[in-house]
């Protein structure tokens, strides 16, 4: 019962994305705590100029995050829809993101990576988008640009910049040498801008030590945090189930959504890998790695096979996610 609400898509589907977040951020909405900046792993300059102005404003820091969350819930829903590489059109994708990042409480702030992550979907939108373009330089140094932006939000993001190439050889399959200078161009652009701006105000000695710091900072000891594994491990057994589900019918989908799934791999390996490689990274880092997630999970609640175990996995999820909620610290 459950299950076929959370992927049914019907008139009032849309509703299930800001209603589960009311859900869960109802106390942090009811109850704001001011934002210690130093919880702000990976802040670039972009956030800063943001946060400085709504500094004092504990509601606003967090409704604003709120907002953020549930706009990318939706961009996440709808890009599965837009590009039609599940089996049917829901908003299941959307909600598994909600409900992931919803369930740590550390992640209700007004936090950098909330920023960077609609800038990587955007970036992720105009990736999906080369398929079957060849030599689509547009789309191209738009994914990279967007990606820049993410970045000058939240620095972890430039380990995501290989995918830019990635899907020039799988997307477009083209290696001309001039389409893969596109992404240097288009990723280059921003933090020249940036660069060039902190040199007229003589700031860029501020700020590159500032870059040192954050990348020698110790930030990663969320990952033996036992609430945080617990949540992992029912994740990661869902994602496993979803990733074996695909490659089940990978032979029988359309090439177009076996490509994007290609995409979607490469999306998580380069972000676990810079989680368990990068001590600067925090558990912030959730908010990114549950984007290719929430396709995969989606993809193996979706099928109509074993409903009854699929039933009893989505319960499980989310009794793990709400008493991480309650319980995390």
């Amino acid at each position: 019962m459950l299950l076929r609400i959370l992927k049914s898509n019907t008139l009032f589907s849309p509703l299930l994305i800001p209603f589960i977040g009311i859900l869960f951020w109802i106390h942090s909405l009811r109850s704001p705590v001011k934002l210690d900046l130093s919880l702000a792993n990976g802040g670039m300059p972009l956030y800063y100029l943001i946060i400085h102005s709504i500094k004092n404003q504990d509601f606003w820091q967090v409704f604003m995050a709120f907002l953020l969350v549930i706009l990318n819930s939706f961009f996440i829903a709808q890009l599965g829809s837009a590009f039609i590489f599940l089996k049917r059109r829901s908003y299941l994708p959307g909600i598994i993101y909600l409900i992931t990042v919803s369930s740590f409480g550390v992640l209700h702030s007004f936090l950098p990576v909330h920023l960077a992550t609609l800038f990587v979907l955007i970036s992720i939108y105009f990736i999906f988008d080369t398929y079957h373009k060849k030599v689509e330089i547009t789309y191209t140094f738009n994914a990279s640009f967007f990606l820049a932006i993410a970045s000058l939000f939240y620095l972890p993001v430039v380990v995501l910049f290989p995918l830019v190439w990635i899907s020039i050889f799988v997307l477009q399959k083209d290696d001309n040498w001039r389409l893969l200078a596109v992404p240097i161009l288009g990723f280059g652009v921003p933090w020249l801008f940036m660069w060039v701006y902190t040199f007229l105000n003589d700031t860029y000695k501020t700020l590159w030590k500032e870059l040192v710091d954050m990348l020698w900072t110790r930030h990663n000891e969320y990952l033996i945090q036992p609430y945080f594994l617990l949540l992992t491990a029912v994740v990661a057994i869902l994602t496993t189930l979803g990733s074996f589900s695909v490659l089940t019918v990978y032979q029988r989908i359309k090439v177009s959504a076996r490509k994007y799934f290609v995409i979607c791999y490469w999306t998580m390996g380069l972000v676990i890998v810079s989680a368990l490689g990068l001590m600067t990274i925090s558990i912030e880092i959730i908010a990114l790695s549950t984007i290719p997630v929430a396709f995969f999970i989606s993809h193996y609640l979706i099928s109509d096979q074993r409903t009854k175990l699929k039933e009893v996995l989505t319960w499980i999820y989310l009794g793990t996610a709400v008493i991480v909620l309650i319980l995390y610290v």
